[in-house]
Protein backbone atom coordinates (compact mmCIF):
# COMPACT_ATOMS: atom_id res chain seq x y z
CA UNK A 1 0.00 0.00 0.00
CA UNK A 2 1.23 3.47 -0.86
CA UNK A 3 2.27 5.76 1.98
CA UNK A 4 0.65 9.17 1.70
CA UNK A 5 2.63 12.27 2.61
CA UNK A 6 1.50 15.03 4.94
CA UNK A 7 1.29 17.53 2.07
CA UNK A 8 -0.85 15.17 -0.02
CA UNK A 9 -3.18 14.52 2.89
CA UNK A 10 -3.66 18.22 3.66
CA UNK A 11 -4.30 18.89 -0.02
CA UNK A 12 -6.96 16.18 -0.15
CA UNK A 13 -8.73 17.59 2.89
CA UNK A 14 -8.71 21.11 1.50
CA UNK A 15 -9.93 20.19 -1.99
CA UNK A 16 -12.81 17.90 -1.03
CA UNK A 17 -16.07 18.85 0.73
CA UNK A 18 -15.25 19.48 4.36
CA UNK A 19 -16.90 21.63 6.98
CA UNK A 20 -13.36 22.63 7.98
CA UNK A 21 -13.18 24.71 4.80
CA UNK A 22 -16.76 25.96 4.92
CA UNK A 23 -17.87 23.78 2.00
CA UNK A 24 -20.62 21.19 2.10
CA UNK A 25 -21.14 18.01 0.06
CA UNK A 26 -23.17 18.66 -3.11
CA UNK A 27 -25.41 15.63 -2.42
CA UNK A 28 -27.19 14.17 0.58
CA UNK A 29 -25.24 11.84 2.82
CA UNK A 30 -26.99 8.75 1.48
CA UNK A 31 -25.89 9.66 -2.05
CA UNK A 32 -22.29 10.43 -1.10
CA UNK A 33 -20.24 7.23 -1.47
CA UNK A 34 -17.20 6.62 0.66
CA UNK A 35 -13.77 6.97 -0.96
CA UNK A 36 -10.79 4.88 0.12
CA UNK A 37 -7.35 6.23 -0.68
CA UNK A 38 -3.91 5.89 0.90
CA UNK A 39 -3.82 7.57 4.30
CA UNK A 40 -7.54 7.87 5.03
CA UNK A 41 -8.37 4.41 6.41
CA UNK A 42 -7.05 1.86 8.88
CA UNK A 43 -5.41 -1.28 7.50
CA UNK A 44 -7.31 -4.59 7.69
CA UNK A 45 -6.46 -7.26 10.24
CA UNK A 46 -3.51 -9.51 9.42
CA UNK A 47 -4.60 -13.02 8.49
CA UNK A 48 -2.59 -14.80 11.20
CA UNK A 49 -4.01 -12.57 13.95
CA UNK A 50 -7.58 -13.17 12.83
CA UNK A 51 -7.09 -16.91 12.44
CA UNK A 52 -5.63 -17.11 15.94
CA UNK A 53 -8.54 -15.19 17.49
CA UNK A 54 -11.11 -17.22 15.58
CA UNK A 55 -9.61 -20.39 17.04
CA UNK A 56 -10.26 -19.21 20.60
CA UNK A 57 -13.22 -20.49 22.58
CA UNK A 58 -16.13 -18.13 23.13
CA UNK A 59 -15.37 -15.66 20.33
CA UNK A 60 -15.87 -15.65 16.57
CA UNK A 61 -13.81 -13.74 14.01
CA UNK A 62 -14.38 -15.51 10.67
CA UNK A 63 -13.37 -14.89 7.05
CA UNK A 64 -9.65 -14.27 7.52
CA UNK A 65 -8.16 -13.24 4.18
CA UNK A 66 -5.86 -10.80 2.45
CA UNK A 67 -7.86 -7.84 1.15
CA UNK A 68 -7.52 -4.15 0.46
CA UNK A 69 -10.21 -1.52 1.21
CA UNK A 70 -9.20 0.30 -1.99
CA UNK A 71 -10.20 -2.73 -4.09
CA UNK A 72 -13.70 -3.08 -5.48
CA UNK A 73 -13.97 -6.70 -4.34
CA UNK A 74 -13.62 -7.14 -0.57
CA UNK A 75 -13.85 -10.95 -0.79
CA UNK A 76 -16.93 -11.09 1.42
CA UNK A 77 -18.85 -14.32 2.11
CA UNK A 78 -21.53 -15.09 -0.48
CA UNK A 79 -24.28 -14.57 2.12
CA UNK A 80 -22.69 -11.57 3.81
CA UNK A 81 -25.88 -9.49 3.76
CA UNK A 82 -27.85 -12.23 5.49
CA UNK A 83 -25.09 -12.53 8.10
CA UNK A 84 -25.24 -8.79 8.81
CA UNK A 85 -29.04 -8.57 9.06
CA UNK A 86 -29.27 -11.66 11.26
CA UNK A 87 -26.48 -10.30 13.43
CA UNK A 88 -28.28 -6.99 13.86
CA UNK A 89 -31.53 -8.78 14.72
CA UNK A 90 -29.71 -10.82 17.36
CA UNK A 91 -28.20 -7.72 18.96
CA UNK A 92 -31.50 -5.84 18.95
CA UNK A 93 -32.95 -8.79 20.83
CA UNK A 94 -30.07 -9.08 23.32
CA UNK A 95 -29.39 -5.40 23.98
CA UNK A 96 -32.47 -3.40 24.90
CA UNK A 97 -30.33 -0.27 25.00
CA UNK A 98 -29.47 -0.63 21.30
CA UNK A 99 -33.15 -0.81 20.37
CA UNK A 100 -33.84 2.34 22.39
CA UNK A 101 -30.89 4.18 20.83
CA UNK A 102 -32.10 3.25 17.36
CA UNK A 103 -35.54 4.76 18.02
CA UNK A 104 -35.13 7.79 20.28
CA UNK A 105 -32.61 10.04 18.49
CA UNK A 106 -34.15 13.32 17.25
CA UNK A 107 -31.02 14.43 15.32
CA UNK A 108 -30.61 17.60 17.38
CA UNK A 109 -26.86 17.67 16.69
CA UNK A 110 -25.81 18.44 20.25
CA UNK A 111 -23.12 15.78 19.92
CA UNK A 112 -21.64 17.05 16.65
CA UNK A 113 -18.95 19.45 17.85
CA UNK A 114 -18.04 17.21 20.80
CA UNK A 115 -16.34 14.59 18.60
CA UNK A 116 -12.63 15.06 17.94
CA UNK A 117 -12.92 13.06 14.72
CA UNK A 118 -15.51 15.47 13.36
CA UNK A 119 -13.54 18.49 14.55
CA UNK A 120 -10.39 17.08 12.98
CA UNK A 121 -11.82 16.05 9.61
CA UNK A 122 -14.86 18.25 9.10
CA UNK A 123 -16.55 15.21 7.54
CA UNK A 124 -20.29 15.32 8.36
CA UNK A 125 -20.37 11.52 8.63
CA UNK A 126 -18.00 11.81 11.56
CA UNK A 127 -20.63 13.63 13.58
CA UNK A 128 -21.72 11.05 16.18
CA UNK A 129 -25.35 11.52 15.18
CA UNK A 130 -24.63 10.80 11.52
CA UNK A 131 -22.22 7.97 12.30
CA UNK A 132 -25.08 6.34 14.19
CA UNK A 133 -27.40 7.00 11.24
CA UNK A 134 -25.22 4.71 9.13
CA UNK A 135 -26.58 1.82 11.19
CA UNK A 136 -29.93 3.38 12.07
CA UNK A 137 -30.88 3.74 8.40
CA UNK A 138 -30.45 -0.01 7.83
CA UNK A 139 -32.36 -0.71 11.04
CA UNK A 140 -35.27 1.40 9.81
CA UNK A 141 -35.40 -0.36 6.45
CA UNK A 142 -35.20 -3.88 7.86
CA UNK A 143 -36.95 -3.64 11.23
CA UNK A 144 -39.56 -0.85 11.16
CA UNK A 145 -42.89 -0.76 9.35
CA UNK A 146 -42.39 2.80 8.12
CA UNK A 147 -38.99 1.94 6.70
CA UNK A 148 -40.25 -1.18 4.96
CA UNK A 149 -43.13 0.72 3.35
CA UNK A 150 -41.58 4.12 2.68
CA UNK A 151 -37.87 3.34 2.44
CA UNK A 152 -35.78 6.47 2.06
CA UNK A 153 -38.72 8.74 2.89
CA UNK A 154 -38.68 7.22 6.39
CA UNK A 155 -34.89 7.36 6.62
CA UNK A 156 -34.36 3.73 5.64
CA UNK A 157 -31.95 2.26 3.11
CA UNK A 158 -30.96 -1.13 1.81
CA UNK A 159 -27.94 -2.98 3.15
CA UNK A 160 -25.53 -2.85 0.20
CA UNK A 161 -21.81 -3.30 -0.32
CA UNK A 162 -21.51 0.48 -0.42
CA UNK A 163 -23.15 0.75 2.99
CA UNK A 164 -20.82 -1.89 4.40
CA UNK A 165 -17.81 0.01 3.10
CA UNK A 166 -19.19 3.16 4.69
CA UNK A 167 -19.47 1.32 8.00
CA UNK A 168 -15.84 0.19 7.75
CA UNK A 169 -14.64 3.72 7.07
CA UNK A 170 -16.52 5.46 9.88
CA UNK A 171 -17.08 2.83 12.58
CA UNK A 172 -13.36 2.88 13.33
CA UNK A 173 -13.14 6.68 13.45
CA UNK A 174 -14.27 6.57 17.06
CA UNK A 175 -12.21 6.01 20.22
CA UNK A 176 -15.28 5.12 22.32
CA UNK A 177 -14.55 8.11 24.58
CA UNK A 178 -18.30 8.70 25.07
CA UNK A 179 -17.96 12.48 25.14
CA UNK A 180 -20.89 12.64 22.71
CA UNK A 181 -23.04 10.68 25.15
CA UNK A 182 -22.33 13.17 27.94
CA UNK A 183 -23.90 15.96 25.89
CA UNK A 184 -26.80 13.96 24.41
CA UNK A 185 -30.10 15.17 25.95
CA UNK A 186 -31.48 11.63 25.56
CA UNK A 187 -28.39 9.91 26.93
CA UNK A 188 -27.77 7.95 23.73
CA UNK A 189 -24.52 6.02 24.01
CA UNK A 190 -23.14 6.43 20.51
CA UNK A 191 -20.05 4.47 21.54
CA UNK A 192 -22.27 1.42 22.02
CA UNK A 193 -23.66 1.93 18.53
CA UNK A 194 -20.17 1.99 17.01
CA UNK A 195 -19.33 -1.14 19.03
CA UNK A 196 -22.33 -2.86 17.47
CA UNK A 197 -21.21 -1.70 14.02
CA UNK A 198 -17.80 -3.23 14.63
CA UNK A 199 -19.30 -6.49 15.85
CA UNK A 200 -21.32 -6.72 12.64
CA UNK A 201 -18.24 -5.93 10.55
CA UNK A 202 -16.27 -8.64 12.35
CA UNK A 203 -18.95 -11.16 11.41
CA UNK A 204 -17.85 -10.84 7.77
CA UNK A 205 -14.13 -10.39 8.49
CA UNK A 206 -13.84 -6.61 8.19
CA UNK A 207 -11.72 -5.60 11.17
CA UNK A 208 -8.66 -3.38 11.51
CA UNK A 209 -5.22 -4.50 12.59
CA UNK A 210 -4.77 -1.54 14.94
CA UNK A 211 -7.39 -3.10 17.23
CA UNK A 212 -7.12 -6.80 16.46
CA UNK A 213 -3.37 -7.28 16.89
CA UNK A 214 -3.37 -5.80 20.43
CA UNK A 215 -6.39 -7.99 21.21
CA UNK A 216 -4.56 -11.04 19.88
CA UNK A 217 -1.46 -10.18 21.91
CA UNK A 218 -3.50 -9.55 25.07
CA UNK A 219 -5.18 -12.93 24.80
CA UNK A 220 -1.95 -14.75 23.95
CA UNK A 221 0.61 -13.15 26.28
CA UNK A 222 -1.50 -11.09 28.67
CA UNK A 223 -0.59 -7.64 27.34
CA UNK A 224 -1.14 -5.72 24.13
CA UNK A 225 2.59 -5.32 23.45
CA UNK A 226 3.03 -9.08 23.13
CA UNK A 227 5.64 -9.12 25.92
CA UNK A 228 6.38 -12.59 27.26
CA UNK A 229 6.20 -13.17 31.04
CA UNK A 230 10.00 -13.20 31.16
CA UNK A 231 10.27 -9.90 29.27
CA UNK A 232 7.63 -8.27 31.47
CA UNK A 233 9.40 -9.30 34.68
CA UNK A 234 12.73 -8.20 33.23
CA UNK A 235 11.37 -4.73 32.47
CA UNK A 236 10.05 -4.31 36.01
CA UNK A 237 13.39 -5.49 37.42
CA UNK A 238 15.21 -2.89 35.31
CA UNK A 239 12.93 -0.18 36.70
CA UNK A 240 13.65 -1.35 40.24
CA UNK A 241 17.37 -0.96 39.56
CA UNK A 242 16.76 2.55 38.19
CA UNK A 243 14.74 3.47 41.28
CA UNK A 244 17.53 2.29 43.57
CA UNK A 245 20.24 4.12 41.63
CA UNK A 246 18.23 7.37 41.63
CA UNK A 247 16.82 7.32 45.17
CA UNK A 248 18.81 4.76 47.12
CA UNK A 249 15.58 2.93 47.94
CA UNK A 250 15.54 -0.78 47.16
CA UNK A 251 12.09 -1.96 46.11
CA UNK A 252 11.14 -5.62 46.19
CA UNK A 253 8.14 -6.44 43.99
CA UNK A 254 6.88 -10.01 43.73
CA UNK A 255 5.40 -11.82 40.75
CA UNK A 256 2.57 -14.37 40.57
CA UNK A 257 2.60 -14.75 44.36
CA UNK A 258 -0.38 -16.52 45.84
CA UNK A 259 -1.91 -15.03 48.96
CA UNK A 260 -1.03 -11.39 48.23
CA UNK A 261 -3.61 -8.86 49.37
CA UNK A 262 -3.57 -6.99 46.04
CA UNK A 263 -3.13 -8.25 42.48
CA UNK A 264 -1.67 -5.20 40.76
CA UNK A 265 -2.45 -4.85 37.05
CA UNK A 266 -1.28 -1.77 35.18
CA UNK A 267 -1.32 -0.70 31.53
CA UNK A 268 1.60 -2.54 29.95
CA UNK A 269 2.98 0.71 28.53
CA UNK A 270 3.94 1.66 32.09
CA UNK A 271 6.71 -0.95 32.03
CA UNK A 272 7.65 -0.50 28.39
CA UNK A 273 7.91 3.13 27.31
CA UNK A 274 8.10 6.74 28.43
CA UNK A 275 6.36 8.52 30.06
CA UNK A 276 4.69 5.49 31.62
CA UNK A 277 8.03 4.26 32.94
CA UNK A 278 8.21 7.21 35.33
CA UNK A 279 4.68 6.52 36.53
CA UNK A 280 5.64 2.92 37.20
CA UNK A 281 8.75 3.96 39.13
CA UNK A 282 6.56 6.28 41.19
CA UNK A 283 4.13 3.65 42.34
CA UNK A 284 6.93 1.15 42.96
CA UNK A 285 8.29 3.68 45.45
CA UNK A 286 4.83 4.39 46.86
CA UNK A 287 3.98 0.73 47.42
CA UNK A 288 7.33 0.17 49.12
CA UNK A 289 6.81 3.19 51.37
CA UNK A 290 3.34 2.16 52.55
CA UNK A 291 4.22 -1.52 52.82
CA UNK A 292 1.50 -2.67 50.45
CA UNK A 293 1.10 -6.44 50.21
CA UNK A 294 0.83 -6.77 46.44
CA UNK A 295 2.03 -8.88 43.54
CA UNK A 296 2.31 -8.46 39.79
CA UNK A 297 0.97 -10.97 37.30
CA UNK A 298 3.19 -11.80 34.35
CA UNK A 299 0.26 -13.50 32.62
CA UNK A 300 -2.38 -10.79 33.07
CA UNK A 301 -0.12 -7.79 32.60
CA UNK A 302 -2.42 -5.41 30.73
CA UNK A 303 -4.79 -3.09 32.58
CA UNK A 304 -6.34 -1.82 29.36
CA UNK A 305 -9.05 -3.99 27.83
CA UNK A 306 -8.62 -3.79 24.06
CA UNK A 307 -11.69 -5.95 23.65
CA UNK A 308 -13.59 -2.66 23.99
CA UNK A 309 -12.63 -1.92 20.38
CA UNK A 310 -13.82 -5.26 18.99
CA UNK A 311 -16.80 -6.99 20.61
CA UNK A 312 -18.62 -7.56 23.89
CA UNK A 313 -17.53 -11.20 23.92
CA UNK A 314 -13.87 -10.34 23.44
CA UNK A 315 -14.10 -7.67 26.11
CA UNK A 316 -15.51 -10.20 28.59
CA UNK A 317 -12.88 -12.77 27.65
CA UNK A 318 -9.98 -10.38 28.28
CA UNK A 319 -11.59 -9.12 31.47
CA UNK A 320 -11.84 -12.70 32.72
CA UNK A 321 -8.17 -13.22 31.90
CA UNK A 322 -7.33 -10.33 34.20
CA UNK A 323 -9.77 -10.70 37.05
CA UNK A 324 -11.35 -14.17 37.01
Amino acid sequence: MAVITKDELSKNVAEEPSMMTGSTPPKGWMETPVKFKPGNYAYPTKVDKLEYLNSQQGVSFPNARVWNPEDEDWKLPANWKEIIINGLADRLDRFRSLKIFMDCCVRCGACADKCHFFLGTGDPKNMPVLRAELLRSVYRKEFTLAGKLLGKMAGGREMTAGVLKEWFMYAYQCTECRRCSVFCPYGIDTAEITMMLRELLHMVGCGINWAMEPVSNSNRTGNHMGLTPQAFKGNVDFLCEDVESLTGVKVNPTFNRKGAEVLFITPSADVFAEPGLFTCMGYLLLFEAIGLDYTWSTYASEGGNFGLFTSNEMMKKLNAKMYA
